[in-house]
């Protein structure tokens, strides 16, 4: 959210609040008679302008401290990619290193969509598959239809899952539907919404972002009330604006009578 956005948000809201002071300061008026009618006022425009104004702005108050840890962080965050095996998956890796902000890019699991896995063939599979396939360091069949590859370091995706397609089309007759490579991209905390930005678009997905900032962001999640209470207490604001503007004459003498009985201890 614009920084102008939330100003603005916050001082409708506080405009709303001095509507609802000035009302209140109407009841020399209107009468002493009518604190109802001020509590509910004050209760009521605190409630619509906390749902209006606050809450969009408090909605977005964890992308904002995101924004604001990773400007002033100095660690490193972690952005999981996923990109077909279809593509030329070394360009894209070598396009992302180039990006200002990569510290470094690893290839790491392979997820291998099949058609149907006989159960006779799981183990068989699962045994032979490293020896088989050069650079493929572990191979687990989850499902009838889905294969979990790890490759070395280094290894190029695009030529072990060739392999591996040739491979089991050979010995078993199981084709290789797609498959999806899941590439790591470590980058300076400061410089990930820039590093998202420049990602080869068409090319990868973004799955996920982990690392010191995100956990201090989900902390601050768990820690923030809900939203519902946000407003409720919007309204309770808006009740003790209204009481002051009600009872501002007295709350001025009270402390006028503070201040005079201070200055006479002072003498």
């Amino acid at each position: 959210m614009e920084t102008l956005f939330v100003f603005v948000m916050i001082v409708l809201f506080v405009l709303l609040m001095a509507f609802v002071f000035s009302t209140a300061l109407l009841t020399p008026f209107i009468g002493k008679k009518n604190l109802l009618f001020v509590i509910g006022l004050g209760f009521v425009v605190g409630i619509i302008g906390g749902a209006f104004f606050i809450a969009p702005v408090y909605n977005d108050f964890p992308d904002m401290a995101r924004a604001i840890y990773m400007s002033t962080s100095d660690q490193q965050e972690i952005i999981t990619l996923n990109i077909s095996t279809d593509s030329d998956v070394n360009q894209a890796i070598a396009d992302i290193k180039k990006i200002p902000g990569v510290l470094n890019v690893e290839s790491g699991k392979i997820t291998v969509k099949t058609t149907s896995i006989n159960s006779d063939w799981k183990s068989s599979l699962e045994a032979r598959m490293t020896t088989a396939v050069n650079n493929i360091t572990s191979g687990d069949i989850i499902s009838n239809d889905t294969i979990i590859v790890q490759l070395q370091p280094g290894s190029d995706p695009t030529k072990v899952i060739k392999q591996l397609k040739n491979w089991m089309l050979l010995v078993s007759g199981i084709d290789i539907r797609f498959s999806i490579v899941e590439v790591q991209v470590m980058v300076d905390a400061s410089k990930v919404d820039d590093v998202v930005k420049e990602l080869p678009q068409g090319e990868v997905v973004v799955n996920q972002i982990s690392g010191p900032v995100e956990k201090e962001i989900q902390t601050l999640k768990e820690t923030l009330p809900p939203n519902n209470n946000v407003i409720l207490l919007c309204g309770l604001f808006g009740v003790i604006v209204g009481l002051i503007g009600l009872f501002i004459d007295s709350i001025i003498q009270g402390l006028k009578g503070i201040r005079d009985r201070l200055l006479k201890k002072e003498d």
